[in-house]
């Protein structure tokens, strides 16, 4: 059983949609796609902005959505 927050931010809060942010390095692009959710569990944009470049210097982009080379 849901509580009246619960049921408001589910069903009558009109929610962005989902936006990406590209990361270029090293000849490829990374994409990561993200929403107002993401960027919650992040803590800001900042942050994720600072995941991702993290993700693509130590992981090879692990957790990326796309990889394209754009040499």
């Amino acid at each position: 059983m849901f509580g009246p927050q619960a049921y408001e931010d589910l069903f009558l809060t009109k929610h962005s949609k989902w936006k990406v942010m590209h990361v270029e390095y090293d000849g490829m692009r990374y994409t990561y796609s993200y929403n107002w959710e993401v960027l919650e569990m992040f803590g800001s944009a900042k942050k994720f902005k600072e995941w991702c470049i993290e993700d693509v210097m130590t992981l090879d982009g692990k957790y990326s959505d796309s990889i394209e080379v754009i040499r």
